[in-house]
Formats: structure tokens, C-alpha cells, sequence
């Protein structure tokens, strides 16, 4: 049995942040019904500030909510805990020498991995909370029952054999909330999944462990940086020079708004002050944000500034990556008129959890464990850069002895060891022409020797950063491939005779051949690419003697020179904690709005940030907060808004490329106040589509589905609604088959039960169908994403004009604006309608532009509608008692 927190203290008990130890420490000081109390926090959560008044005041002012977050986070995680993924264990114990607390564990396969609404199966990660328990609980009351045993356990460590598998983990390392005992092995012990709290973990560590300060700082005195702004703006734009530096003319690549936000920000670079600045880059939807701060980031790149970019998630920072990797190319290959050897990658890193960050081919070349593997390949004392370049030296001044060798040891291989020391050097002779003629040996030899060469000199070219190796080196690499290359043309020509090759390398490499081989042009010409690359070899190992390259094989080791020596680095902003020992200058923010202040002071934090430049729409929706407490007291707000809402200085970019204007003309109306113009490229005729036929499927309208049905269990859904996406589906299938038009349609809903349910209906029924391609998710989870259509279900359908958080203005700007050729939006308007809302001024609005109508003007549409409200109404009458079976069998 095992014996601990069977017992729970009383919710109504006072609770305090302890001094005195951390994070997880105070998570395991709360009973269940701690975790359970809404109220628990609820009169230590104060509304957090516009402004403040020192930096105690600024990050004390998180600490309460972040704990307020943590606990519903937890209790979330309790309410579902019959779904929850869960293992039986099949061992546990002390993990010694390190103390009563630390248990190793190891269990059997999880179940329930794919139970959490669709997200990705569950794997045992450092920073989970998991309940450890001697039975399998259906519900939290259950772990309440007499007799009862179970803890909280953090996991600390998960095993590294299992950690680079693809199935989940079995063993791991975990940290429990008192000292327990297994003292009755008949009984069986279960782990059950609650949370992850690493994220939260390292804002509480970077809120208590305060760092550098001169950012925070700054952040908190708005005046001092609308006045750095001033200061900044005496210096004139000197596009020449950014357009010499990226290696492209500006204008001709950024508009006129997304110009002046990039030369603002790189006017940074001309202000001799010695203060921290704060930019704000407003990127309204479709209007090339990405585009933007990758031009941005990649100029900065080149002009080796140290740059650390992040976002709140993995999908954001690795399509700025993505598109700066693609500059980078691009500018290579520019430069070298398009024969392209090597890409020099090294300045740029992107790290971050294999398994959540899905590293494909694309952005490989710059992941940091993929840059461990290679570099551990380079650096390796046996067969790594030294050995390689060492092995081609000897090969181009010792090719003939190496021959005689191995004919001697063929030899003896086929006479006996006891021949060695009397063979004489016509037997070896008269062994030539059984054995390997010279020729042979050396074509041979010199492939099993360049092969590796070639792939060290590639790794240090991609791996190392340029600036590291130094650019001579970098071209006398370049050059000694070229040699080798013209090396290996020149000895696997047709005409090539063994015995004038072997003579020619009996001599040196450096002699001069040119009285000795006069009139044999191609003995001279082979002489003198051995010599130059036998030079060129010998520079290059002397030269990269001299620099500091790692020598050791430790993955440690690597990671920190990978992570000393770029000067790009992409990482979401909760894993840039782990650059705390690294030197940096400017962070880029990207998607800022959507990154809670509390976690955006882990990157402001590190180390040598002095300017930092956030690029975000706060008119889209922030973090999300799982409390409705901290909700309430804007633990989900951005710097970004928060500093807007202060009045500091955006940069507006103001054209949009994405949407139609009908589309785009009620976001930017009631969002943005007119400021947003429509690209030219969206204002020809070409750009309207007409995938159905009436003016109902234009590019832009609101379908009013009345008569809905609203149904509530842990989420909304609407199966009319439903049925209505269905047939559209179906009709807009049947138009595009036989076609070879390529369409993109989205399927965007408020809520998780009604994505979950058109999933379901619409199961495998599109897939692989080549340019045609159907996605269903939430607003939230659609937020960033684009289609060529977007069907839009709003669901709710009452009498009472409840529309819960669909109301919030930001929630449905996220849905309006993800379309580019057809935005149709299905709801009920007597439901959306009768309360004050961004909804009814949108309806309002549809009808003034003639885009409001009615399902049943669609009678194919109509016809679907009907069969299931019939549907529907005959299961109610069941339900009822009314219907005519049941009275029949009554």
C-alpha cells in the first residue's frame, strides 16, 4: 500500500506564497479542494496595471494569477480525469543516491493517449504533473474514499531511449509531493496524466529570478521611450545602405508601410543610446506581417547583429524561420551567380522539443539537434575534420608507399606472416598483375578518402558560422572542393596509364614537374591540381588548428558552441529561458499580442537585449487563460496591447494582400478604422470566385439558418447548422469534381463540440482528393491560417440571445478575416441580434450591402436543413412520450 496525501486540508484555509521554495513545492501544498476552489485566489488576484510604479510592483503583480492559472489548469485536468491518459506502473522505487522524494518509474503502455479533444497522443514529458494512485479513479471524489492512497508526482526526467522514440515513454524519473512508502506489492499502482506546468514554471522562475532589468525597465516608463522614438527619428533613412546590406531593392519587395516599419526599426542601429527601445509593428490580417519581420530579421542577420526571435508557439517562430532560411538562400545564390556549393547556416539556430516542434526537411539544416549530429560527425577524434584533412594530405605525398604497403600485405595475407621480412621487390612485381595495379588501388583510395573530406568540409560550411571560420577559410574550402572534384575528373579519365601515374606521385607534391613532363599536358595538369590542393590542404589545417573548435564528443559541449556562435536564434519565448549565458542584442517578438506579459519577461530578460521589436494585432485574440479570475484581471494580456493601449507608437502596415474587398470591408470598417487599404493584386476582377452558382455563394454573405438547435454537454453544438455545412460541402464537391481548379475551404467554429461533429460527419470523405482540400478547427485554433473559402458555423441558436464568447469582438475578427476569394458565415439572426454586439452591427451590415440571406433560398440547402430539424423533432417527441411508437409499445 502506499501511504500519502490521502488526507486534504481545508479549502477555507489562508494560502501564501512561500519565500522559502518553489514552484512545484507550492503546487504540492494543495489539497484537492484547494485545486477545486474557484475562490481560492480569488481575493489575492488584483486587476494587474496599465503602468507601474517600480519593477517589485511589475512582476509581483503576476504572481497571484499565475498561481490562479496553474490551479484551474490542474483542476481542468481533474474534471477530466476518467478521460485523462493513464499506466498501470510495473516499477517503482527509490531513485537513489538523490533522496526520498526522487522515485524512478517505470509502466506500461499508456491508454487514453488520443483522448484529449483531437490534440496529439499523449507522451510523458518533464514538467507533467501526474496523480499516482493505487486504483484507477472514474472521478476526484473517488480518490477521497476511505482508505485510499495517492500523491501528486512531477515528473523530472524522462529516459533518453524512450525520449527519441515514437511511441510513448515507459521510463521517467519523478519528483512526489511528501515522502510515500510501497509497502504491499499485491496492489497495483496507476499514474494518471493532469497537466504540464513547465510553461508556467518558467514565468514563475523568471518573475522570482530576476535577470537583466534594462528592458523591464524600460517597458515601464512609456515617456522615456516615445522620447527614444523622437530621438531616433533625427536620423534620416538611408535606404541605399539597407538595400546594399539585403542584397535587394527594398521598395521593390515591402510596400510603402511595411518600408517604413522596417527602416524605423533598423534605425535603431544609428542612434548612439545608450537605453533600451521598444518597437511595436501592427500587422492587421493579410497585410505581410511575416513577410515583414522576415526581411526585418534577415537584415539583421546580415548585418551580424545577435537576434534572438520568438513567438508564443512553435508554428509561429518556425515560419518566420522558414522564410528567413529561404532569404538566406536565395541571397547565396545570388551572390554566387547561381553555382552553389555550400548554404552557410550557421549563424542561424532553431531549438526547441523535437516531439512538439515537427522539424521537416525544409527547416533541418538550422534545428539544433540535427546541428549536434552533424557537428558530432565533424568534430569526432578519430574520423572527424582533423583526421579527414590529415588522411588526404598523406594520400596526395604518400600514395606510392601506401601501394608498396599494400601489396606486401597482400602478399602475406596469401604466403604466411612468416614471409614478411623476404619478399623482395620483383616477387612483389610479379604479384602485380594478380593483384591491384596501381591505378586501381589509388582511383580506390582516393574515393574512400575524399568521400568523408568532402562531407567534414560540408558540415563545417553549413554547421559553422562563416564569421567563426573566417571567410578565407570558408572560400579556401570551397576551393579545395573544386579541387577535389577536378582531382577526381582527372584520375578516372579513360586514357589514364598506371605506370606514368605511379611515377608522377613517387614524387613530391611541391616539385617542379615542368622540364620533367614537358609535352605531357595532361601528366602536368594532374601534377598541378595535386599541388594545389595539397596546398590548399595544408593552409586550411593549420589555419583551423588555430581556432577554438570543439574537441569534445559531448552533446553539452556542441550544444553550447552551436548556441555561443549563432548570432539568429528561433525559439518559442517560454524555451528562451535556456539562453539565460548567452550574449544577445535585439528580440524580435513575433505574434506578440498573442504572448501573455508574464511570459514575455523570460526573453526580455537575458542576457545584453537592448532592443526589442513586437510585431502582433492586438484587434486578434490574445493568450488564451484558462481561469476566469485571472481572465478578469488580464493575466492573458500582451506588452503589446498593453503598450498600445498606452498610446506608444505602432507601425501600421496597411495593405492587405489576402482578402477580397467584400470580405475585408467589415473588419477593416469596424476593427480598424478604415486605415487598411486593399492591395491591387485583390482588387482585380480575376481575384472574385464563383464556386457556386447565386448570389448567396459570392464572395461574401450571411446564410440565416432559423429554426437551430442549440445543444449544450461540455461545449456548443448545432446539428442544423451542421447539416447546412454539409451540403455545402457536398455541392461545392460536386462542382469542383472533374475540374482542374484547386480549392481550399476552411470549416471554422466558436466551439469544440461543433468542430469535433462536422469532423465526425465528415470523416475520410475528402481526403486525398488532389486540390481539394477541407479543414475543420476552432476560430483559436485557425488563427494565423488562410483558405480560399471559409464556412463559418456560429452555432448558437436561443431565445434568451445568449451568445457567450462568440460575442468577443477579437474572436470573430480572427474568423472574418482568414478568407480570400468567399467568406460564408452561418447563424441564427434573431439569436445574434438581440443583444448589443459586434453581431448585430455585422448583420446590419450584410443587409446595407445586399449580402444577408436566408437558408430557405437555397432549396437544396432547405431540404437538408428540414430532414434533420425532423430528425430532431421526432427524437424530442420520443423523448416526450408523444410519439406514436412509443405509445404503441406502452
Amino acid at each position: 500500500m502506499m501511504e500519502g496525501e490521502g488526507s486534504s486540508s481545508s479549502s477555507s484555509k489562508k494560502k501564501s506564497v512561500p519565500n522559502d521554495y518553489g514552484f512545484t513545492d507550492t503546487l504540492f501544498s494543495w489539497s484537492l479542494e484547494d485545486i477545486s476552489n474557484n475562490n481560492l485566489f480569488k481575493e489575492k488576484v488584483e486587476k494587474i496595471p496599465l503602468s507601474f510604479q517600480s519593477v517589485e510592483q511589475y512582476f509581483g503583480s503576476f504572481i497571484f494569477p499565475l498561481l490562479e492559472e496553474t490551479r484551474a489548469q490542474l483542476f481542468s485536468g481533474m474534471e477530466t480525469i476518467s478521460r485523462a491518459p493513464f499506466a498501470e506502473v510495473v516499477a517503482f522505487g527509490e531513485s537513489k543516491p538523490y533522496g526520498t522524494k526522487l522515485y524512478d518509474v517505470q509502466v506500461d503502455n499508456w491508454k487514453n493517449r488520443s483522448s484529449n479533444r483531437g490534440k496529439e497522443p499523449y507522451k510523458t514529458l518533464p514538467g507533467d504533473i501526474l496523480v499516482l494512485a493505487d486504483a484507477k479513479p472514474k472521478t476526484v471524489d473517488d480518490l477521497q474514499r476511505v482508505g485510499r492512497m495517492w500523491t501528486f508526482v512531477s515528473v523530472i526526467k524522462v529516459a533518453e531511449d524512450e525520449d527519441k522514440t515514437d511511441t510513448t515513454s515507459t521510463c521517467f524519473k519523478v519528483r512526489v509531493g511528501k515522502d510515500i512508502q510501497v509497502n504491499d506489492n499485491s496492489k497495483s499502482l496507476y499514474v494518471i496524466f493532469l497537466s504540464n506546468v513547465v510553461p508556467n514554471r518558467r514565468i514563475w522562475n523568471s518573475l522570482r529570478k530576476h535577470r537583466n532589468l534594462r528592458m523591464i525597465k524600460e517597458i515601464l516608463c512609456t515617456d522615456a521611450v516615445c522620447q527614444a522614438d523622437k530621438e531616433c527619428e533625427l536620423y534620416p533613412v538611408q535606404s541605399e545602405r539597407w538595400d546594399e546590406i539585403s542584397g535587394h531593392r527594398l521598395s521593390s519587395v515591402l510596400n510603402d508601410s511595411q518600408l517604413e516599419a522596417v527602416y524605423s526599426c533598423l534605425g535603431r542601429m544609428q542612434c548612439d543610446l545608450d537605453k533600451a527601445t521598444v518597437d511595436l509593428i501592427w500587422g492587421p490580417p493579410g497585410t505581410g506581417k511575416t513577410k515583414t519581420v522576415s526581411m526585418l530579421v534577415f537584415i539583421l542577420l546580415k548585418m551580424n547583429c545577435r537576434t534572438l526571435v520568438c513567438a508564443p508557439t512553435n508554428v509561429a517562430f518556425k515560419e518566420v524561420a522558414s522564410r528567413v532560411l529561404t532569404l538566406v538562400k536565395e541571397s547565396v545564390e545570388r551572390d554566387s551567380c547561381g553555382h552553389t556549393l555550400f548554404y552557410p547556416l550557421g549563424e542561424i539556430l532553431l531549438f526547441g522539443n523535437n516531439e512538439r516542434l515537427k522539424v521537416d526537411a525544409g527547416i533541418e539544416e538550422i534545428y539544433l539537434d540535427y546541428r549536434i549530429k552533424r557537428l558530432a560527425e565533424c568534430f569526432a577524434p578519430l574520423t572527424g575534420w582533423s583526421h579527414c584533412f590529415a588522411s588526404m594530405i598523406c594520400f596526395l605525398e604518400d600514395c606510392v608507399s601506401q601501394y608498396h604497403i599494400f601489396l606486401v600485405n597482400e602478399l602475406t595475407t596469401k604466403e604466411g606472416d612468416g614471409n614478411k621480412y623476404e619478399i623482395k621487390a620483383r616477387e612483389c612485381r610479379k604479384e602485380i598483375d594478380q593483384s591491384k595495379p596501381f591505378l586501381q588501388f589509388m582511383r580506390e583510395r582516393f574515393k574512400c578518402t575524399a568521400t568523408p573530406l568532402r562531407n567534414c568540409i560540408f558540415n563545417l560550411c553549413t554547421h559553422v558560422p562563416k564569421s567563426y571560420i573566417f571567410e578565407n577559410n570558408f572560400q579556401n574550402m570551397v576551393a579545395l572542393i573544386n579541387l577535389l572534384d577536378s582531382l577526381e575528373t582527372l584520375l578516372f579519365q579513360d586514357c589514364v596509364v598506371s605506370e606514368e601515374i605511379e611515377e608522377l606521385f613517387s614524387h613530391s607534391a611541391v616539385e617542379d614537374f615542368s622540364q620533367a613532363f614537358l609535352g605531357k599536358k595532361y601528366l602536368l595538369h594532374l601534377h598541378q591540381k595535386r599541388s594545389e590542393c595539397h596546398s590548399v590542404l595544408r593552409n586550411l589545417q593549420s589555419s583551423l588548428n588555430e581556432l577554438d573548435l570543439p574537441s569534445a564528443m559531448s552533446k553539452e559541449s556542441l550544444k553550447d558552441f552551436c548556441l555561443r556562435t549563432a548570432s539568429l536564434i528561433f525559439s518559442t519565448a517560454s524555451n528562451s529561458f535556456r539562453l539565460h549565458s548567452v550574449a544577445l542584442k535585439f528580440l524580435v517578438i513575433d505574434e506578440a499580442a498573442q504572448l501573455k506579459e508574464s511570459e514575455s519577461t523570460i526573453p526580455l530578460q537575458l542576457r545584453g537585449i537592448k532592443h526589442a521589436i513586437l510585431i502582433g494585432d492586438d484587434c486578434q485574440l490574445p493568450a488564451m487563460v484558462e481561469s476566469n479570475v485571472s481572465d478578469e484581471a488580464c493575466f492573458g494580456r500582451s506588452l503589446f496591447e498593453r503598450l498600445s493601449y498606452l498610446g506608444h507608437s505602432k507601425h501600421l502596415l496597411s495593405m492587405q494582400y489576402r482578402m477580397h474587398p467584400s470580405i475585408s470591408f467589415f473588419p477593416n470598417s469596424f476593427f480598424y478604422d478604415k486605415k487598411i487599404v486593399n492591395a491591387p493584386n485583390v482588387e482585380k476582377g480575376s481575384y472574385e470566385k464563383h464556386y457556386l452558382p447565386g448570389p448567396m455563394y459570392g464572395p461574401y454573405s450571411f446564410i440565416n439558418i432559423f429554426g437551430g438547435r442549440e445543444e449544450f454537454t461540455d461545449s456548443y453544438r448545432n446539428m442544423v447548422e451542421v447539416s447546412a455545412v454539409m451540403k455545402i460541402l457536398q455541392n461545392l464537391y460536386k462542382a469542383w469534381n472533374g475540374s482542374k481548379q484547386k480549392i481550399s475551404i476552411g470549416i471554422v467554429s466558436p466551439y469544440n463540440a461543433q468542430v469535433a461533429t462536422i469532423q465526425e460527419k465528415l470523416g475520410s470523405k475528402y481526403e486525398n482528393k488532389d486540390g481539394f482540400s477541407v479543414k475543420v478547427k476552432s476560430i483559436d485554433g485557425f488563427q494565423g491560417g488562410e483558405e480560399d473559402i471559409i464556412i463559418m458555423s456560429t452555432v448558437r441558436s436561443n431565445s434568451g440571445g445568449s451568445i457567450g464568447f462568440v460575442s468577443k469582438p477579437q474572436r470573430v475578427n480572427v474568423a472574418l478575416t482568414r478568407a480570400r476569394h468567399c467568406l460564408w458565415i452561418l447563424g441564427n439572426e434573431a439569436t445574434l441580434t438581440r443583444t448589443e454586439s459586434v453581431w448585430e452591427t455585422l448583420i446590419r451590415d450584410a443587409k446595407a450591402r445586399q449580402c444577408f440571406f436566408n437558408a430557405d433560398e437555397d432549396k437544396d440547402l432547405a431540404q437538408a436543413i428540414l430532414g434533420v430539424k425532423k430528425k430532431l423533432d421526432e427524437f424530442d417527441e420520443l423523448l416526450n412520450g408523444k410519439s406514436i411508437l412509443l405509445k404503441l409499445k406502452i
